[in-house]
């Protein structure tokens, strides 16, 4: 298993397990560094969406957000959330659900304030970023990281905030307006 640190928070320096690179692709930390530095995710519904190891929703809590909701098909991308969650000792801020997205967007009756999209760079499409745009409340930002060849679409409703190119990673900021 390879591991990387959350960056920062009442968290950082701890240090996260992550599954294969074959398996996963975590956002490097100088992203989400900078993905942290432009949100306030303090008290806030955070969703991660093909969360892999977690790096994300992992960093949204030791920044202060009061609950993340891990979604991911892989059963080893589950477990290392489990441990993770375990070895924090966050266990109350935490919900683990084994699905693929589509799947888990169909029940879901929840809003977010924060939706982390972070799928596979061939799985990316704006009918996904439209879906999950769904489950934001009113002024809620997704944060969708794709390939930096990928045209991110804003769906209706919403407002692209910014986007940024790191390497061969875009982030787009998409408000529910």
């Amino acid at each position: 298993m390879i591991s990387t640190k959350i960056n920062s928070g009442k968290l950082g320096g701890r240090v996260l397990q992550l599954p294969p690179q074959t398996i996963t692709r975590a956002v490097s930390s100088k992203v989400r560094a900078t993905i942290f530095n432009k949100l306030d995710v303090e008290d806030r519904r955070v969703l991660d969406v093909f969360a892999g190891g977690g790096t994300l929703g992992f960093e949204a809590i030791s920044h202060g957000a009061d609950e993340v909701t891990f979604v991911d098909k892989s059963e080893l991308a589950i477990k290392v959330i489990k441990n993770n969650t375990k070895s924090l000792g966050v266990e109350s801020q935490v919900k683990i659900k084994k699905s693929y997205a589509k799947q888990f967007f169909k029940n879901l009756g929840l809003k977010y304030d924060i939706i982390f999209l972070d799928p596979p760079y061939a799985e990316f499409n704006n009918t996904l970023v439209k879906t999950t745009s769904n489950l934001l409340q009113l002024g809620g930002i997704l944060v969708v990281s794709c390939s930096s060849r990928s045209n991110v679409e804003s769906p209706e409703g919403t407002s692209q905030l910014s986007q940024k190119i790191y390497g061969d990673t875009k982030i787009v900021y998409i408000q529910k307006n």
